[in-house]
């Protein structure tokens, strides 16, 4: 894929697209998954203990192995998500979005006028410092604006949210839906699956992109059948411990497996 296409103009073509999620703040980590063939990554500042200077360092990394790099903002504090687009993040991501009203926050802060009223700086990293012409309306074409739809209350102004101008996309949450539904961490359960599905229905009719976390491949599996745009499958430290997992368990045959010190053995 032509690593010079905006994050933006896929989700308008409906390419499909997958990435994962990194919770570990660390440029090297990153770096590896740049390397993997992935089309994008989520840095997430929402549950990892990133700042602004860890991911800073991991866009460097991502970036210079073509890897697009969406940030998952805290908050919708207008501050926080320029700041993301400031260090260079080709899209923001906000999280728990359950009202047309706070959609639209999003975009205003993601977009500098006369679309919204992102703070205007055309020296920061995003704008090379200074080098980009028409940074501004340049950031205004390619930067791409999701927002997470998680629970009842996004269900329910799901049709409004749509409508939103400068909008890009939905990201479906399974696992915070189950726990707005009563079903809490059974993310395959038919309501939440229902849920999930109608939401993507009506992104679709609309033209908007969708995008959804996967837990593994075979989740993965199941929405690209669903016609889902972006999948994000797993995170960084699950898919690290899971590879280990693996490891201790299948490098030593059966009769001296069991002879191995565990942790915190003697």
């Amino acid at each position: 894929m032509n690593a010079s296409r905006s994050l933006r103009s896929l989700l308008a073509e409906g390419r499909r697209l997958l990435g994962t999620f990194s919770i570990i703040p660390s440029a090297d980590v990153i770096e590896i998954i740049a390397l993997s063939g992935l089309d994008f990554l989520i840095i997430d500042m929402e549950h990892g203990p990133f700042g602004l200077e860890t991911v800073r360092a991991g866009l460097m990394a991502a970036r210079a192995h073509g890897l697009r790099v969406v940030v998952r903002v805290r908050t919708a504090e207008a501050a926080l998500v320029g700041a993301a687009l400031d260090v260079g993040a080709d899209g923001v991501l906000v999280p728990q979005v359950g009202s047309a009203d706070a959609a639209r926050a999003v975009v205003e802060a993601a977009r500098f006028a006369p679309e919204g009223a992102r703070g205007a700086n055309p020296y920061v990293r995003a704008a090379r410092y200074g080098a980009t012409a028409d940074w501004f309306a340049a950031a205004n074409r390619d930067v791409a604006v999701m927002v997470m739809i998680e629970g009842t209350a996004g269900i329910t102004a799901l049709p409004e949210i749509l409508q939103v101008p400068g909008l890009d996309g939905v990201f479906l949450g399974p696992v915070d839906m189950s726990h707005s539904l009563g079903v809490p961490g059974q993310i395959d359960h038919p309501s939440v699956r229902a849920a999930l599905e109608e939401a993507a229905a009506a992104a679709a009719a609309r033209n908007m992109a969708t995008a959804v976390f996967a837990p593994d491949e075979a989740h993965a599996r199941t929405w690209w059948e669903a016609g889902i745009q972006l999948v994000a499958c797993g995170v960084d430290a699950q898919l690290v411990r899971e590879r280990l997992l693996r490891l201790a368990e299948g490098a030593c045959p059966p009769a001296v497996s069991g002879e191995r010190l565990t942790a915190g053995g003697a």
